[in-house]
């Protein structure tokens, strides 16, 4: 049990660190790191550490259920041999291993709710702040865009009075 809980520590901690992480970004090697770009390793981080915690996860289930399995064979092995002080200690043996499976079965799926939660929150608030970027860029660009039409138009304006100036 404290496995499953020290996992979901660790998950947590994971998934969190995933979204900050400051590894190399560049996917088109010119320098910059795009916001899209840091979009996009965030979510690939998150992915990756998810898949590999799913495996964690997966590995204790295989062995806790591994467990019980051995502690039914370990009962059916001492009925057979008609020692009730054996059966009696399988059967107790065979009851922890499966009420430990459980408690690691819902464990488990608790562990997988708050990481698949945390992973879907941290992957929103990616694409959110990717997105305000993306809205940041566009309102740049269509300021500039206003501000070249200015200028333009004010030195149109200011090449046809000059024009007109010559021509007087």
């Amino acid at each position: 049990m404290k496995k499953i809980a020290v996992l979901a520590a660790v998950a947590c901690a994971l998934t969190f660190s995933a979204c900050n992480n400051t590894n190399s970004t560049d996917k088109n090697h010119d320098g910059d790191t795009t916001a899209g770009e840091h979009l996009d390793h965030a979510i690939e981080s998150a992915d990756q550490t998810t898949d590999e915690l799913k495996a964690d996860v997966n590995a204790e289930l295989s062995a806790a259920e591994l467990k019980a399995k051995q502690a039914q064979a370990d009962l059916d092995a001492a009925i057979k041999s008609g020692d009730k002080k054996a059966q009696e200690a399988a059967q107790k043996a065979l009851d922890d291993a499966n009420a430990a499976w459980e408690k690691t079965k819902d464990a488990a799926k608790a562990a997988g709710h708050s990481i698949e939660t945390g992973v879907n929150n941290a992957v929103d608030a990616t694409k959110e702040a990717g997105q305000k970027t993306g809205e940041a860029i566009d309102n740049t660009v269509d300021k500039v865009d206003a501000k070249t039409k200015e200028l333009s138009e004010d030195a149109k304006r200011k090449a046809q009075n000059v024009k007109e100036a010559l021509e007087n």
